[in-house]
């Protein structure tokens, strides 16, 4: 299947299709708005802040408490930000240290049944495939019908 077909078949996008002006326009009016109401509030608050004394700009505010205000939250986050990244350090070398010293580690599994299965496994698909080595190595492999496996046939190879 082309990629043009597949395409077709599964992406659609009223956007770009033929014959859905109405929501194109629609959809660019709602994204100029709102990139609009992103970028005035940003443009003013910069221009009345930071660019306060360029007379280039026009400001928005030119009273001092919008300025304090500004100052005291620019302030106020980066405290924030700094408290919040202490807490989480911290925290994660807490749990780190939680996890490698108070867990539990117990195997779940018996080694040595473990063993005896992987030898088994090992020894069947050497017989059946060839030796480990070249089923490593090989880089094509047709299998033949007769060596195709029946859907419980290791199952029953670890009962036995």
């Amino acid at each position: 299947m082309e990629k043009k077909d597949v395409m077709k078949q599964y992406v659609t996008d009223k956007y770009f299709s033929k014959g859905h002006w109405w929501t194109t326009i629609w959809q660019t009016v709602v994204a100029i708005i709102a990139w609009i109401c992103v970028i005035v509030p940003v443009y003013w608050t910069i221009s009345s802040t930071l660019l306060a004394n360029n007379q280039r700009f026009i400001h928005a505010w030119k009273y001092a408490e919008g300025k304090t205000l500004f100052y005291f939250f620019g302030r106020f986050f980066v405290i924030a930000f700094i408290l919040i990244a202490i807490i989480v350090i911290i925290s994660t070398i807490h749990n780190n240290h939680r996890v490698k010293q108070h867990i539990s580690k117990e195997v779940q599994y018996n080694q040595d049944e473990l063993a005896v299965r992987k030898r088994r496994l090992n020894d069947f698909y050497s017989t059946r495939f060839g030796q480990q080595t070249f089923r490593k190595h090989v880089k094509h492999y047709t299998v033949d019908p007769e060596q195709n496996l029946d859907p419980d046939e290791i199952h029953k190879l670890y009962e036995d």
